[in-house]
């Protein structure tokens, strides 16, 4: 894997790069590319570190919408079209890179998120105010076993300020009604993949989508929670892969 730099409007995005594929993945709160290795290595494409985060620049991020357009850019400068895979609040930026730039978009891969992304007030809060406390119970919800919640707590509290913007961010982002209505219509092949046992964003949060995506595909992993990309890898890579093969035969 190596390192790719691709500029925005003056702002350095940093990548991870897998073999050659068209594929770009978003990582979560708090999260950067690194989070994708097993993805990149088994299906190969581009893992991106949003603004803030992993080696790209920082600067003022105040929307979904906004870290949405960096995505979008770098997709430009890489491909034509894209497979846009994004996990928890990845998804969200996933979500609306295709509701913003459908041109680019060739499918979608829906992880571990949701159309609304409500966050609990006590994990805002507790960030900012005992960060190492609610780094470890965050941690502790986000995997089926605890395996990884030790290294991830740790990882958390190094995060806790751009964790809690991300989070402050997906706590705002509310797209329920406009799926319901049916002003929202995904017209390119969908894969959703949720942990079993995620209690971030449940399984229910994965049903609706497949019930409103025509062309989707729901896939519940057992014995996963909400970093089912890093408790699963095998399992996700092996589905993602099929995923993208069967849009190139479509293409």
């Amino acid at each position: 894997m190596e390192r790719v730099e691709i500029v925005v409007d003056d702002v350095r995005i940093s990548l991870l790069k897998g073999r050659d594929e068209d594929i770009v993945y978003i990582h979560c709160s708090g999260g950067d590319a690194e989070l994708w290795k097993y993805q990149l290595e088994y299906v190969g494409g581009y893992a991106i570190d949003l603004p803030n985060h992993g080696k790209s620049d920082c600067i003022k991020i105040n929307s979904i919408e906004d870290y949405a357009y960096f995505v979008a850019e770098v997709i430009k400068k890489l491909f034509d079209k894209a497979v846009v895979a994004g996990h928890s609040l990845g998804g969200a930026i996933a979500q609306k890179v295709y509701l913003n730039y459908k041109e680019i978009v060739s499918g979608l891969i829906l992880i571990g998120t949701g159309a609304r992304l409500r966050v609990l007030p006590e994990l805002l809060e507790g960030l900012e105010k005992n960060p190492s406390e609610t780094a470890k119970m965050l941690a502790e919800m986000s995997f089926a076993s605890r395996g990884f919640v030790d290294s991830f707590a740790r990882i958390f509290e190094e995060r806790a300020k751009v964790l809690r913007n991300d989070l402050i961010l997906c706590d705002k982002f509310d797209l329920l009604e406009q799926y319901r209505n049916g002003s929202i219509k995904i017209d390119v092949p969908t894969l959703i993949i949720v942990g079993e046992k995620d209690v971030l964003t449940p399984v229910k949060y994965s049903q609706f989508f497949h019930k409103h995506i025509p062309n989707s595909k729901l896939v519940v992993i057992s014995d996963a929670g909400h970093m089912v990309i890093i408790e699963k890898p095998e399992e996700v890579s092996r589905e993602i892969k099929e995923f993208i093969e069967k849009i190139k035969i479509k293409n």
